[in-house]
């Protein structure tokens, strides 16, 4: 069976076209990356049948959308291939250039074009690499500062020191000086705390960075957001605290809330603990009532189709990893992958796709060997990891 038979024959083929889900967006994306030699034939393949089929969901069956798939495959095996790749490329080059430039500034210049009125971002802020190999603060005019690998805290008193590890101070500011924009990066395999200037404190998880100021000034508290963190904020009724990401602004006063916003996920999911928040869109008047979630409840904002959902959820599956545990609950096995490789900063490939779409319940203390890990996810599903070499895994 060639690989257009298979992905034809793959119940979840024609659900990722017509009905798509944050979990079947998944489990394709983990399909493309785990199998590159294939990625393009089948964004052909999605394309044309998209083309042909999209607009005549309703009116046909799955035996028909079949044949016609299989149509297209016929015609794309005729098809002049540098003319087909041609056509895709341009047809996906502006979101191309979008996500090249996002990954490239590092989230420094999307910060001050989200109405950011603190504080301008130094040139150096935008020129870091979406992924660094350690931890890293940058201060005010480019001051590069490397943190420790694994497990950091950073302290900012109210007139703007900052503390590393409760005993290094590596800056002292005057209170008459104008705030500073830092930004903190914490690569997959680390973690890291804040507390900010006014009391508030960060977790931030692995792959993620923030953008903040040493101190508040301004009539908001603003933060930008690449990754997933748990804030904590400390209330202040006269400054509402507000963090922002590339497709959603959360704000706050006084509260406990998670967001989860890495650039290669479909959705933004914003979990309350405590308090309230309001969730409203990037580009959204200011007037406009943003999405208001009670405690319990997550906010989640599909990137595709710019609309925002709730429910309510069990938090310890969304904040807990501030303590080293992961919870999942009838979750797929591909989202449990995902979530360790950014903590233990490795991959994971499947020898069957199919195989990440297992349903797992069960909690892990990822702080524990991660062997002792592995095994227990073994005992879990009934599969295997099988290491390749120290950051490779292969699943059977």
């Amino acid at each position: 069976m060639n690989i257009y038979d298979r992905i034809i024959d793959n119940p979840l083929f024609f659900k990722w076209i017509f009905h798509p889900s944050a979990e079947i967006d998944a489990y394709w994306r983990h399909f493309l990356e785990t199998n590159p030699e294939y990625a393009e034939k089948i964004t052909e393949l999605k394309l044309q049948i998209e083309v042909h089929l999209k607009y005549e969901d309703k009116k046909l069956s799955d035996v028909e959308k079949k044949a016609i798939a299989r149509r297209i495959v016929h015609q794309l095996d005729l098809a002049d291939r540098k003319l087909l790749r041609f056509r895709i490329i341009h047809g996906f080059m502006r979101y191309a250039a979008v996500g090249l430039i996002f990954l490239l500034l590092g989230g420094g210049l999307v910060f001050w074009y989200f109405e950011s009125r603190q504080l301008q971002v130094n040139n150096d802020h935008l020129n870091l690499p979406a992924q660094l190999n350690e931890p890293l603060l940058i201060i005010g005019d480019s001051e590069k500062i490397a943190l420790n690998q694994g497990e950091s805290q950073l302290e900012y008193s109210p007139r703007g020191d900052i503390i590393l590890n409760n005993d290094q101070t590596i800056r002292e500011q005057s209170g008459d000086k104008l705030p500073e924009m830092n930004t903190l990066v914490i690569p997959y395999g680390n973690r890291s705390v804040i507390t900010l200037s006014d009391g508030s404190m960060v977790w931030l998880n692995a792959g993620s960075r923030l953008i903040y100021p040493t101190r508040f000034v301004d009539k908001t508290r603003e933060v930008f957001l690449i990754g997933e963190a748990f804030f904590d904020i400390r209330t202040d009724k006269t400054k509402p605290f507000v963090v922002k990401t590339t497709d959603v602004f959360i704000e706050a006063i006084g509260t406990r809330f998670n967001v989860c916003a890495y650039p290669e996920d479909y959705s933004v999911q914003t979990v309350l603990a405590e308090g309230s928040v309001s969730v409203r869109k990037v580009g959204s008047g200011r007037g406009e009532k943003g999405t208001i979630l009670k405690p319990g409840y997550l906010a989640y904002f599909n990137k595709k189709t710019q609309e925002t959902q709730t429910q309510l959820v069990n938090l310890d599956h969304y904040i807990l990893w501030t303590q080293g545990l992961f919870c999942f609950s009838n979750t797929e096995f591909n989202r449990i992958t995902k979530k360790l490789e950014r903590y233990y900063n490795i991959r994971f490939q499947f020898d069957d796709p199919l195989k990440g779409i297992i349903e797992v319940s069960g909690k892990l203390d990822v702080t524990k060997d991660r062997t002792e890990v592995f095994l227990y996810l073994e005992r879990l599903t009934g599969l295997t990891f099988i290491q390749i070499n120290e950051k490779h895994y292969v699943i059977k």
